[in-house]
């Protein structure tokens, strides 16, 4: 029996930095599967084979080039991984391959892992079953572009027609989303991180390490657990067209600290540049706390984000002043800004309907019946003029909960407006400022520290940075005290590790009287 391995090198910036003990990540990584240790006796090594990725677009084309390669060399399964992964574990991968060959496997992956510390294992006859299903049954998983779960996806699409077995942690570490590669700023960092919380010899011998306890280790540390904010909430505009029950900022003004107005395009400018430049991928929220559609210069606001290829646009809307021409001219905005980086798409719009009837969208929203009917036709635009971009969003309360399931059944059909895109958002009470008219309790049984803390960073108007929405808002918390900086004047980096102090007593499960009382800690954005 023959195994090849392959190496996908996507030229990443950070692979080549020398943090891991004087060696990059590419070093590492090369090194470990040309040594090929992790082989047991009798099976041939048919070498390492490195594939640039900048010739490979989608889970298609990596189907393709591996099973070109495999029956080149005869192989009879392919050992892949990314070429970035500095942790790549020698017990793990052979306990892998071991599984692979004894029980006859088609493809073997290792399952509850963080990202980083194993390889893929397919047969070649599989690759070759799932190259034809990419351009057949599976085309449309086919045509994805390329991403780190593409094999995953493709074999996930038809299971139950491949022999498949995984090689299962003590732990399922998957909640922590780790991600133990180069791939970006934000992994490189975490693998950073990690590496600089081993002790010396762990550091010296990097394949070697107890994955479970690095795992461990890495859930502890502030410096692993939070790197970079992916996910920016952004005021651009003050004040709504509704009155939402489920907003806070419809009946507090956080201690005088929201403004009316909107922010001008001269510091959303400066802003783009500095979340590029700190951030380098991350999704931009202008639905924070107002409007977006209140702002007179929301298009320029999306051309402005949309000239950086690592930032993306969300936003949740009423639709109520959505115009055709402003319709016409996000439809341009986006047509003429470059595909993303980041993973994300350029634009995604949540349009706010919260119901199937007028008289319950009426009673939610503040408003009059009839603005449902214009809710419903703006929704209607926009999944038109960008499709595939657009979601109904319903945010489930005690006072809709029994249209919850006429709206999923509606909206989640391929068939309608929005292409079977939907949100069903939770409802979130602000630690107690709002009644209490969650239907049901989704938060865990343990605890988890708290994701927005770990990724998020809200902007108001006037540039201050707030510690979290939630505590703006917050009773006993709202005013002066939670402002971090100002992300005009400061640095952004100074202005994000102002937050390590709480997330540490997040990690030792010490909470404030505001988080104490919050349940969005494990909700996630972006």
């Amino acid at each position: 029996m023959k195994a090849l391995t392959v190496l996908l090198d996507e030229k990443n910036k950070y692979q080549d930095e020398k943090v891991f003990g004087g060696k990059s990540a590419l070093e590492l990584c090369r090194t470990f599967f040309e040594g090929a240790e992790f082989l047991p006796a009798g099976i041939e090594n048919g070498g390492v084979d490195c594939l640039p990725g900048a010739d490979i677009g989608s889970g298609r084309d990596l189907l393709a080039k591996i099973y070109h390669l495999a029956r080149e060399k005869n192989a009879d399964f392919v050992i892949f991984s990314y070429a970035d992964l500095p942790f790549i574990n020698a017990d793990l991968t052979s306990r892998l391959v071991q599984t692979h060959i004894e029980y006859k496997c088609e493809y073997t992956f290792a399952d509850g892992f963080p990202y980083g510390f194993a390889p893929e294992l397919i047969d070649t006859g599989a690759l070759g079953i799932l190259l034809e299903l990419s351009k057949t049954t599976q085309a449309e998983e086919g045509d994805k572009p390329l991403c780190r779960e593409s094999l995953y996806n493709l074999i996930k699409s038809d299971i139950n027609s491949f022999e498949v077995e995984a090689e299962l942690s003590d732990t399922d570490w998957r909640l922590f989303r780790f991600k133990f590669c180069c791939q970006n700023k934000d992994s490189f960092l975490q693998a950073k991180g990690l590496f600089e919380t081993l002790d010396d010899e762990e550091k010296k011998e990097l394949s070697r390490l107890d994955v479970e306890k690095a795992s461990e280790l890495a859930s502890e540390k502030c410096g692993v657990l939070k790197t970079l904010p992916s996910f920016y909430n952004i005021q651009i505009a003050g004040g709504r067209d509704t009155r939402p029950l489920y907003e806070a900022d419809s009946i507090c003004d956080a201690g005088g600290l929201l403004k009316k107005g909107e922010m001008s395009l001269e510091d959303f400018s400066l802003l783009c540049r500095k979340i590029a430049d700190f951030s380098e991928n991350a999704v931009l929220n202008f639905g924070f706390a107002g409007e977006p559609l209140c702002n007179k210069n929301l298009i320029s606001f999306i051309e402005e984000a949309l000239k950086y290829e690592g930032l993306s646009i969300f936003f949740e809307t009423s639709g109520l002043l959505l115009t055709d021409e402003l319709c016409a001219a996000l439809v341009r905005a986006v047509s003429g800004a470059s595909d993303r980086t980041n993973g994300y798409q350029k634009l995604m719009i949540a349009v706010k309907l919260d119901a199937v009837t007028a008289e319950t969208y009426a009673k939610i929203n503040g408003c009059q019946m009839e603005n449902f009917n214009k809710t419903l036709a703006a929704c209607d635009a926009l999944c038109r003029a960008l499709p595939g971009m657009i979601y109904p969003q319903f945010t489930r309360m005690n006072e809709n909960e029994s249209q919850l399931e006429a709206f999923f059944r509606y909206w989640n059909e391929k068939s309608n407006p929005s292409g079977g895109k939907c949100i069903i958002q939770k409802y979130n009470d602000f630690s107690g400022l709002l009644p209490p008219c969650k239907p049901a309790d989704l938060s865990p049984v343990e605890r988890n520290v708290c994701w927005h803390l770990r990724r998020d960073l809200s902007i108001l108007l006037d540039g201050s940075v707030v510690l979290c929405p939630n505590m703006l808002f917050c009773k006993k918390g709202s005013g002066e005290s939670q402002i971090l900086g100002n992300a005009f004047k400061d640095d952004l980096c100074q202005i994000w590790k102002k937050s390590d102090s709480m997330l540490l007593e997040h990690i030792d499960k010490k909470y404030c009287d505001c988080c104490g009382k919050c349940d969005e800690y494990y909700t996630f954005n972006f």
